[in-house]
């Protein structure tokens, strides 16, 4: 299993900072603490940061749920709710225990096997105590207690609600009950398990006492933050209780998790005081709950709350209502990656050859974020399958051969990139439209789809809105140039492969009479439609793109040449910028895995078979090598075009760095324009050195 590298990258440790610095209380404070969602797509490392943060919070009150694991189970908010309860409740060695009285009272009552009509009337007493006099409270707790020492003899399963109850505190219920329960819990001691007592808790509602559940789940939420606010609020507890309570929720954007969060946050609002509470949840979209207007209201296609800028070290979440902020977890930066690289250079040991750069760390951190932009799991999954080659496979020899279109590494990572519910046919979509630069152009291709397929359509159109489940660019994005939509640049990577793995014909034997035409199939076929579109549509810089992708480098070479000094140096190189960063094929047998200037060489063949003007044949020298080669450090002047995509295995040694330098030089040279000769030397400039430095 690949490591997870928990808590140890500078993101993990601002969501720490971010918790530690509301976790800490101090006598006397009511500071809010406003629930925090966390955004974030799969493989994120939304539940390693869960895991890490509870393990880091150990000797304090806290609990963690999986909600999408315990909804596959049957169960309820009412039993994620008691077995919250329990956790905060275990013994801690620094920390008082926390005790629940109304609210494990309450829960016995529900869970023992009492009439229906008594239960509720139970249930309706709690209702009216909470909100009613001191007085009221302290009867009703005297009242549930008695009828608890009377039952909690009988069903065993209901004796684990017991820890849950003061011992001695004084005056909490009347004293013969207190000696009743006393008795009871050393006769009980490990006896009732937890896991019993939710089950029985759950089974005390049919599915035709669907309400009644709902009204005694909020009473036992008012109950349980009651019990809390009266823990901290004693003069005791608010001395010696020096932290909240951590409650950490994973996946509350599935059914079960969106119907606890709302009914956590309503008890919060309907409660209108503060509660030591502090809780942190994961989802891996924005949950339906937090839809409604009391909770920000529904979001605008694209935009949703708490970005955090890759180059920003702290995480400062958005507060969208009173009580609630959002943040989407960053994917890792390139100095976090180089962290994760060292260490598995160290693994490697002096069995392996390290790598030909000069600074081996730096450059095995720099090829994999480019590769993989930071993603979580597909940084820590493809360091651990560079690990497993054999020892003597060099590490650029190791990055080819996991990533070969045919690989098990790329199966496993677009298994878990892809949404979960992904259908095979969305899946194969999803890698024809990679070959276009965003999921708009995509679209616009009809000779990609399959025209009878409008449940294949819908899945489509429900993946490119999915912010989370895409790279949708922000209008204050300093990359955005109105494109909204591309997968993530590791996503596409991958799809890419599985497209260069598929058969390379335009299309199949051909319909069947009176049936939809198959989409076309491979990457040459779907470049030469995605080509034949943009020529037809006059977007003569996509046909380029397309034209280079497919092989034919002839072409997308004229297209600049064209448009050289008829444009601005700038849009010029921008252009340039644009055509390097189509996609390279690989084929399934490893073209890459020849050597570098042989494929460079075979790529300019064309040059040498006839009379080909100097500048054209610059041109052609200069994009081929800047298409092979990996991308230099970004130009905000020339570089921002609006396509995130990196692919470094074609040159991941910058070996035509120098070969690219000679060629801007010699453009240079011969341009008729001091503003133009300026432009092509800063490019020159650009590739200096390697970018791993």
């Amino acid at each position: 299993m690949p490591q997870e590298w928990a808590g140890e990258s500078g993101r993990d440790r601002a969501v720490e900072r971010y918790v530690q610095e509301l976790l800490v209380r101090r006598p006397g404070s009511r500071a809010e603490l406003p629930a925090t969602l966390l955004l974030g797509p799969r493989g994120s490392g939304k539940t390693t940061v869960l895991r890490h943060l509870e393990d880091w919070a150990r000797r304090v009150p806290v609990a963690r749920l999986d909600l999408a694991a315990l909804g596959q189970e049957g169960r309820k908010p009412i039993d994620v709710l008691a077995a919250l309860v329990f956790q905060l409740n275990d013994k801690k060695r620094d920390f008082a225990r926390l005790r629940f009285p109304a609210f494990g009272l309450l829960t016995i009552a529900v869970a023992a096997r009492m009439e229906t009509a008594d239960r509720d009337a139970a249930v309706r007493q709690m209702e009216q105590a909470l909100v009613g006099p001191p007085g009221s409270r302290s009867e009703v707790i005297n009242q549930l207690a008695q009828y608890a020492a009377t039952v909690l003899g009988a069903p065993a399963a209901v004796t684990a609600a017991l820890p849950l109850l003061p011992e001695w505190r004084r005056h909490w219920v009347r004293l013969r009950v207190r000696w009743r329960l006393a008795r009871i819990r050393r006769r009980a001691r490990g006896g009732g398990s937890v896991d019993g007592f939710l089950i029985n808790l759950n089974q005390r509602y049919g599915d035709r006492e669907e309400a009644e559940r709902q009204r005694a789940e909020a009473v036992l939420f008012d109950a349980f933050l009651d019990d809390l606010r009266r823990a901290y609020g004693s003069r005791g507890g608010d001395k010696r209780r020096t932290t909240q309570c951590l409650v950490l929720l994973d996946n509350v954007d599935s059914p079960l998790g969106n119907d606890f969060l709302t009914a956590l946050l309503n008890a919060r609002r309907k409660a209108e005081a503060m509660d030591p509470l502090l809780v942190l949840a994961t989802a891996g979209s924005y949950p339906a709950a937090l839809e409604s207007f009391a909770f920000g209201g529904p979001r605008r296609s694209g935009a949703l709350p708490g970005r955090w800028p890759a180059d920003e070290e702290k995480f400062v979440p958005e507060r969208v209502v009173k009580g609630l902020a959002v943040g989407r977890l960053r994917d890792l930066a390139r100095h976090e990656v180089e962290q994760q690289a060292e260490e598995v250079l160290r693994s490697a040991g002096r069995r392996v050859p390290p790598p030909a750069a000069d600074n081996g760390v730096q450059w095995l951190g720099w090829v994999v974020h480019e590769l993989t932009r930071g993603h979580p799991a597909g940084t820590a999954q493809l360091l651990d399958a560079l690990l497993e080659c054999d020892a003597e496979a060099g590490w650029e020899d190791r990055l080819r051969r996991v990533l070969r279109p045919s690989s098990e590494l790329v199966d496993a990572l677009l298994e878990r990139l892809l949404p979960i519910d992904a259908s095979g046919e969305l899946a194969r979509t999803l890698a024809r439209a990679s070959a276009a630069v965003d999921l708009a152009q995509a679209q616009a291709g009809r000779a990609l789809w399959d025209e009878s397929g409008a449940r294949l359509q819908e899945e489509y159109n429900d993946f490119c809105t999915d912010v989370l489940r895409t790279m949708h660019l922000d209008s204050g994005d300093e990359e955005s140039d109105g494109r909204t939509e591309t997968p993530h640049p590791l996503l596409r990577l991958l799809l890419l492969r599985r497209l260069a793995a598929a058969p390379d014909a335009e299309r199949d034997a051909g319909p069947s009479a009176g049936s939809a035409p198959d989409p076309v199939r491979g990457w040459s076929a779907v470049h030469a439609a995605l080509r034949e579109r943009a020529s037809a549509a006059g977007e003569q810089g996509a046909a380029a793109y397309h034209a280079l992708a497919g092989g034919d480098l002839p072409a997308a070479a004229a297209y600049l040449d064209d448009a050289f000094e008829r444009i601005t140096p700038e849009e010029w190189c921008a252009e340039l910028c644009r055509l390097r960063r189509a996609p390279l094929a690989d084929e399934p047998g490893g073209a890459l895995a020849r050597p570098l200037w042989e494929r460079y060489e075979r790529l300019v063949d064309h040059l040498n078979d006839g009379a080909v003007d100097q500048r054209l044949r610059t041109i052609t020298r200069l994009l081929a090598a800047v298409w092979i080669g990996p991308e230099p450090p970004d130009d905000p002047r020339t570089d921002r075009v609006g396509d995130p995509y990196r692919d470094p295995l074609g040159d991941p040694g910058a070996e035509l760095y120098g070969e690219i330098q000679a060629r801007f030089h010699t453009l240079a040279v011969h341009a008729d324009s001091v503003s133009w000769t300026a432009a092509l030397l800063r490019k020159a400039k650009q590739y200096g050195k390697e970018p791993w430095l």
